[in-house]
């Protein structure tokens, strides 16, 4: 059963793994991964990652290669890498035909929840082979990191305040527990000593549409373009990967122990049902602190950034791979 390309040929698959995703287990299972891709994708080529921001420079190579479809093996911050490796900026690198599919193996695959792609490799490896491709969107953060302009692409989740917060923390530690508890303990800590700042906020929910605006102070903006983050967060529910649109939770100051009292529902998918809570569609998000306090910014679980910063939505410019068909 190999994966074929639109016009029936087997497809050039290119699988880039990093072996310490998982902590180490992608590295443990290569050989695994290698026999069970043999017998369903066909004509596949593995590499592995050496360093941080590897990921990205490997799928440019891919891209340029000419390969039909690019596979991610890791977490959330391995498929941040890939997908980036696909663009010059906000242009599509190449001619614009690689597919991005993901083999989950991370401490945190929330992507994985919204491409709905199986935790088993075997099922997720015949989704690579069968599944469905859709034109879905990606988010571009133009930020601060190292105090000047950067660009970056996003695919699943980002967001400012105390979840910036949160992914500072999280990337500080080892992991060994797993995403999900990584995220959690550090959300813990954050939540009884992050201060909530004002900031500014100004977007519009559709290109040509008005500008709206509001001031003051929240504990955490969310800025979703697929539906999960943190280890389970389901803060995009109702949204989709290929709607042009980006969603907005934007999250009130709340003592400590209401925010523990509360945090369920950044899991049940009720975060809506917050109180304070606004929710929201854009096309682009635009924020600045209204002080000169620094409030960080989370980018698919990747950390370094800061606002002011804008955020925006390139709509179905990336074939992704997924179960929605299932």
């Amino acid at each position: 059963m190999a994966s074929l390309s639109p016009d029936g040929r087997a497809e050039r698959v290119r699988i880039i793994l990093n072996p310490k995703a998982g902590a180490g287990r992608a590295g443990r299972g290569i050989d695994r991964l290698k026999r069970a891709a043999d017998a369903v994708l066909g004509d596949f080529n593995l590499v592995t990652t050496e360093a941080p921001g590897h990921a990205t420079v490997l799928a440019r190579e891919a891209v340029d290669a000419g390969v039909d479809l690019i596979v991610a093996v890791g977490g959330d911050g391995t498929c941040h890498e890939v997908v980036n490796g696909l663009f010059d900026g906000d242009q599509r690198r190449g001619d614009g035909h690689n597919a991005f599919g993901l083999l989950p193996f991370g401490t945190g695959s929330d992507l994985q929840r919204s491409l709905e792609v199986p935790a088993d490799l075997d099922a997720a490896l015949r989704i690579l082979a069968t599944g469905e491709t859709r034109a879905c969107d990606v988010g571009l953060a133009d930020v601060q990191r190292d105090n000047a302009h950067h660009r970056e692409i996003f695919i699943n989740v980002a967001g400012f305040g105390a979840n910036g917060e949160v992914v500072r923390r999280a990337n500080q530690k080892s992991k060994r527990l797993g995403g999900k508890a990584t995220f959690f303990l550090s959300a813990l800590e954050t939540t009884f000593s992050f201060a909530p700042g004002p900031m500014r906020l100004r977007w519009r929910s559709r290109p040509d549409g008005p500008e709206e605006h509001w001031e003051g102070r929240a504990l955490s903006c969310f800025v979703a373009n697929g539906a999960f983050c943190g280890g389970g967060m389901w803060v995009g529910k109702g949204g989709s990967l290929d709607d042009g649109l980006l969603d907005i939770t934007l999250l009130p100051p709340d003592a400590p122990l209401t925010q523990v009292l509360r945090s369920r529902r950044l899991y049940d998918g009720s975060v809506d049902r917050w109180p304070g809570a606004r929710r929201m569609q854009v096309s682009e998000l635009v924020a600045e602190p209204a002080d000169d306090r620094r409030l960080y910014v989370d980018l698919d679980g990747e950390g370094g950034c800061a606002l002011p910063a804008r955020f925006s939505v390139l709509p179905g410019c990336l074939p992704m791979r997924g179960g929605w068909a299932r």
